[in-house]
């Protein structure tokens, strides 16, 4: 499909100003850009950027993906919303945009302090 060359000038624009993908699709859309073609660009670019950049995480940290309200589960690649440092842990928060991940981030740190409070004992 052939994309209008100023949806493709102002994604650029809206990316640079480090919005988030799924910001830039609603700005784009609501900016009254045909839905398929926007859809097509930030599939493409969200694709591209998970290709150049690599998940920053070794093996001292779990990832957490979360699926948010509106994704589908088919065919949907996962992606890390939280990330746990097995020694400390502390998280990390990689998508703190969505309601979802601060949920989901309260729900893992109350976890861990009772999964520590519980190993104070046998101590």
């Amino acid at each position: 499909m052939d994309i209008d060359y100023n949806l493709v000038q102002r994604a650029q624009m809206l990316l640079t100003l480090d919005q988030p993908l799924t910001q830039v699709r609603e700005v784009l859309l609501r900016e009254g850009y045909p839905q398929d073609q926007v859809v097509e660009l930030m599939d493409a670019t969200e694709e591209v950027l998970n290709y150049l950049v690599p998940p920053q995480y070794d093996e001292h940290k779990i990832g957490i993906d979360i699926l948010h309200p509106g994704e589908k589960s088919e065919g949907r690649k996962p992606t890390v919303d939280i990330l746990i440092d097995k020694r400390s842990g502390k998280l990390e928060l990689m998508t703190p945009h969505q309601h979802e991940t601060w949920r989901v981030a309260n729900e893992v740190r109350k976890a861990i302090k009772r999964q520590r409070q519980g190993t104070k004992h046998f101590h």
